[in-house]
């Protein structure tokens, strides 16, 4: 080869390996920059909650974070992309935004996180987040596992960053494993859920609180923080019972005279008979509760009976079903765990049903208050979750339970959208339906049918009702909530639905929730576009709920659709505003229901026009600018919220005030008051006397700070009560900040202080003012009224 031609081969060779080199990099680049399922990434089915996603992420974090892999080079971008996926996912809103729009929903600033050092996912995440034997609670199922459950509960309140907490999981750990099935056991991360513990009263770590059997009161535990003394509190505070027997009760049992109406289990206790330690007893007692009867018999070799081998400690009866009991002996069983498995595999397997009886069921549901009917929907063998229905009864008393063949009765589950195995379901006094979608755990499952059997009218909803409903076909009212099974905030808002239907009877409005990946084609046609979705429909009318999703925004919104004191104007109506008279006042709302500060807003305007009501010269009102956008245009409305005041003294709309300050009731009440015609007359120390002591006027003074946070709240209900007894009553005010001397010459003591100046006696000095204790404006207005003359009051009639 020439001198020329070797050059060219290695020029080539050079430029192919630049480019071998840009285009491996660029695929690189692209490998991590292409959009990837979060989802996937993490390994979690779109289904997980946020523990599922913290543990999946946790497991990933300490073996592939770049301090664990850093003989590859493309370990930081990879971590980066994984970090960034778990941010999303954790946080319910960005999740939302990621399961709607995918990555473009997201903020840039969401889209590029850092990640911590290698230790810190070591040590800062849950501590006990795989521990299959403790429950992991927080904010969202707290309260509804913990209080008045049918089960003891002990709770382990910690913080990863608490040298203490990890010096306690091994001894917590093992209090989990010897007492499963005794009592409850969970933890709550205060990093986590850090209103959730100062909410509970959580002040040092860790904290261990006890909460006895339907007890909403926790018990703190303050000895050593170690497995015996920890296991001693516990076994000391359970409530079962191992009845000692006799020797002729032993032998009535054996012969079948004694009747045995529940299961029992006898410890057969003996010289050379192993029937387990008394806190063992204790154990297997609670972990049946009242579903087997625990008794001890304590004999002498010849006592014991033929029946039974030299080995025998445990003895187990049927309940008897004739003359005879037969015993079914537990021999050469050492552990508790093991003397459960063999109680569990002697009681009777759960009652399944065919699709006749589930009918005979449901009807009896429609026409009596009886149980409801805890349900287990299977395909092929049931023997996984059979134990996990035979362990129910301990946790729900008063529930029916039974499982259905879905092989079998395809037809029933298929109307029941019963689309993956096992579902778990509940038939309510009533005759409603709802399945669940949380995980086939004895806690989640027990959680569920409690909950879901208070709320007995909440309905998971058919396509043939929905129908009826959405055509208006259907008289009733309904509070409908679109959601998906995968969307966490959907999730978080089903309690709350449940928790508000309470609060009504089906005869005012019932509730109906509707699962949008079994009605996908309905959630379609219905424009149904986010979850959750929330409407009323009743009779005629639709109105979409756009609040916070919460309980009792939930109940406002009904009572006010119900019972509206927000007056909804659209382009039918609108005229009513355009036509104000000079002696009425407008205050309207112009908003847009997608909009985040509109729905936060909901709520308080409900709020203020309450507050308002009693005032029939003041009207508050709100316009849709999603559906009525010709009025919000003509009016120039640029953004949302926007609230505008049509004052007294002109009419129509040819005078406007807009409102600028915070949105919460207190300050907008503060603000509309000012337009009022009555006004709170303004006291000094110079102009008191004359005023209050020297006048014939029926005064009633209120002595304030401006820095007093209940003096604020009362201003604007102080000014109400002024217009609704305007020529009856002057009222005044004085700042005790300012005329500390005048208020000390009253007597005030707090803040506010409301003194009533009506008779001669009062007015010798201030501090004989009638206390008045009333905050809000009809109770004062009503308060206010026992001390006025008959003549005032029959001339206030009168009018």
């Amino acid at each position: 080869m020439s001198h020329k031609d070797y050059l060219r081969s290695w020029v080539s060779y050079k430029r192919s390996m630049r480019l071998s080199a840009i285009l491996y990099a660029f695929l690189v680049f692209l490998s991590f920059t292409v959009a990837e399922d979060y989802y996937k990434l993490l390994g979690v089915d779109r289904t997980a909650d946020q523990r599922d996603i913290r543990r999946a992420f946790k497991k990933i974090a300490v073996t592939e974070h770049p301090d664990k892999k850093l003989d590859d080079p493309d370990a930081h971008a990879k971590f980066v992309k994984l970090t960034t996926a778990y941010e999303v996912l954790k946080d319910p809103d960005l999740r939302k935004k990621y399961d709607l729009y995918g990555e473009e929903g997201l903020d840039d600033s969401k889209r590029h996180s850092k990640y911590h050092s290698y230790t810190y996912y070591q040590n800062n995440f849950g501590i006990y987040d795989d521990d299959l034997q403790i429950v992991t609670l927080n904010r969202n199922d707290y309260f509804e596992s913990v209080y008045d459950s049918e089960k003891i509960w002990f709770i382990n309140f910690y913080s990863p960053m608490c040298s203490h907490c990890h010096h306690l999981a091994p001894d917590w750990r093992k209090v989990a494993k010897d007492l499963e099935g005794v009592i409850r056991v969970g933890a709550v991360n205060c990093e986590d859920d850090y209103h959730l513990c100062s909410q509970v009263g959580i002040q040092s770590y860790p904290t261990l609180l006890l909460y006895p059997q339907h007890s909403q009161q926790g018990i703190r535990y303050r000895d050593e923080k170690t497995y015996e003394p920890i296991m001693r509190f516990v076994l000391d505070r359970l409530e079962a019972n191992v009845e000692d027997i006799s020797k002729s009760l032993w032998n009535d049992i054996l012969s079948g005279k004694y009747l045995l109406e529940k299961p029992t289990v006898i410890f057969v206790c003996g010289e050379n008979r192993y029937c387990f330690t008394e806190d063992e007893r204790l154990r297997a007692s609670a972990t049946f509760d009242e579903m087997v009867d625990f008794k001890l018999f304590i004999c002498r070799d010849d006592d014991c009976g033929k029946t039974l081998s030299d080995s025998t400690g445990v003895v187990y009866f049927p309940p008897t079903q004739n003359e005879e009991n037969t015993p079914i002996l537990f021999d050469e069983v050492l552990e508790v765990a093991d003397l459960v498995k063999k109680i569990l595999e002697q009681l009777p397997e759960p009652r399944d049903i065919t699709d006749e009886e589930f009918n005979d069921i449901l009807g009896d549901l429609e026409i009596h208050s009886e149980d409801g009917w805890l349900l287990c929907f299977y395909i092929g063998h049931a023997t996984d979750f059979d134990v996990l229905l035979k362990q129910l009864p301990s946790m729900l008393r008063d529930v029916n339970l039974a499982k259905i063949n879905c092989g079998r009765y395809s037809t029933l589950c298929k109307n029941y959208n019963i689309n993956h195995y096992p579902t778990w379901g509940v038939l309510k006094p009533g005759g409603a339906f709802e399945k669940s979608h949380g995980k086939s755990t004895l806690n989640d499952i027990a959680n569920f049918a409690k909950n879901s059997l208070k709320a007995q009218n909440v309905w998971a909803l058919s396509a043939d009702k929905i129908h009826s409903i959405m055509n208006k076909e259907d008289d009733e009212a309904w509070f409908l909530d679109w959601y998906a099974p995968w969307c966490p905030p959907c999730m978080q808002f089903l309690p709350e639905v449940r928790k508000a239907s309470m609060k009504f009877k089906p005869s005012i409005v019932h509730f109906g929730t509707i699962d949008c990946t079994t009605h996908s084609d309905i959630c379609r046609q219905y424009n149904i576009r986010s979850y959750p979705t929330a409407m009323l429909v009743n009779g005629s009318s639709t109105t979409q709920f756009s609040s916070q999703k919460t309980a009792r925004n939930v109940i406002e919104f009904i009572n006010d659709a119900i019972n509206p004191t927000v007056l909804h104007l659209t382009s039918g109506n609108f005229r009513k505003l355009e036509k104000k008279r000079s002696k009425h006042l407008w205050v309207v709302d112009y908003f847009a229901p997608w909009c985040g500060p509109c729905q936060q807003l909901a709520p308080e305007w409900s709020a203020v026009a309450k507050a308002l009501k009693p005032l029939s010269n003041v009207k508050i009102a709100s316009v849709n600018c999603e559906t009525e956008r010709q009025i919000c245009q003509e009016q120039n409305i640029r953004s949302y919220p926007t609230i505008r005041l049509y004052p007294i003294g002109s009419d129509g709309l040819n005078s406007v005030s807009v409102y600028n300050g915070e949105r919460d009731s207190t300050s907008l009440l503060r603000w509309i008051v000012q337009f009022l015609p009555v006004r709170v007359q303004d006291l000094t120390d110079s102009n008191i006397d004359k005023s209050v002591l020297k006048s014939d006027d029926i005064v009633i003074v209120d002595y304030y700070a401006p820095w007093c946070g209940h003096c604020v709240t009362l201003e604007p209900h102080y000014a109400m009560a002024a217009q609704m007894l305007e020529g009856k009553v002057r009222f005044a005010r004085l700042n005790c900040e300012k005329y500390r001397q005048k208020c000390g010459q009253a007597g005030v003591q707090a803040y506010p202080t409301l003194k009533l100046y009506s008779t001669i006696q009062h007015r010798l000095s201030l501090r004989n003012g009638q206390i008045i204790q009333s905050t809000k404006a009809e109770s004062i207005r009503d308060e206010l009224t026992t001390f006025l003359p008959k003549e005032l009051l029959r001339e206030h009639d009168e009018l």
